[in-house]
């Protein structure tokens, strides 16, 4: 496990994470995939997620898809009245592209968290995960990431991992069902049974490779 510093003030590991959509609450530290099939899907959880974030003193990281509509997200964020602009600029907000690799991931990732640390509550970390798609050669790179999410040690920080159906394989989309422990199944967060440890995946993941690189 990697241990990480704890959040800014309101900050506890027993914390109630209002998530900002059907209701539903997490707990710090909750990876949560969530499947989606339509634009429409994707937008009604991303945009109360980032303004019940916002409004919270919660510092938000969302990793963009690629080419995305900035135009209608802008228009969204604004129909829920968020200043955009002023999220930006202050850093409370940023909209990314991702990293290359896992293990640049996870470096950016730990220095969001220390910068979290005494000015917001907790981080509010999510992705369209089709930035994927641009940035990492395979998709096994991204399961490593995935995976590695569910090692950090009490992180002041919640995941939120939004999958576009329509654009990834079903052997994609099996990976990350068992990267997650949460789902959102309709307007419920569920217990995923076909989550696996970090460990236990990622030994499936490496024998998996290698057996492909034998062929």
């Amino acid at each position: 496990m990697l241990e990480q510093p704890q959040g800014g003030p309101g900050w506890s590991p027993s914390a109630t994470v209002v998530l900002g959509f059907s209701g539903l609450t997490a707990s710090v530290g909750d990876h949560i995939g969530h499947f989606y099939q339509t634009h429409e899907e994707w937008q009604q959880v991303l945009i109360p997620y980032l303004k019940t974030g916002l409004e919270a003193g919660d510092k938000c990281v969302y990793l963009m898809r690629p080419n995305p509509d900035w135009r209608g997200l802008r228009e969204a964020l604004a129909a829920a009245h968020i200043d955009l602009a002023t999220a930006l600029a202050s850093g409370q907000l940023v909209l990314d592209e991702g990293r290359a690799t896992p293990e640049e991931l996870r470096e950016w990732f730990t220095s969001v968290i220390a910068e979290t640390s005494g000015r917001f509550r907790l981080l509010r970390w999510g992705g369209d995960m089709t930035w994927s798609l641009r940035q990492t050669s395979t998709s096994e790179r991204l399961m490593v990431w995935e995976s590695m999410c569910n090692t950090f040690a009490n992180p002041p920080a919640v995941f939120l991992c939004q999958y576009d159906l329509t654009q990834f394989l079903g052997s994609v989309v099996i990976d990350a069902l068992k990267t997650h422990p949460l789902c959102i199944i309709g307007s419920a967060i569920h217990q995923n049974p076909f989550y696996e440890q970090p460990e236990v995946f990622l030994e499936a993941l490496r024998r998996r490779h290698a057996a492909q690189q034998a062929l």
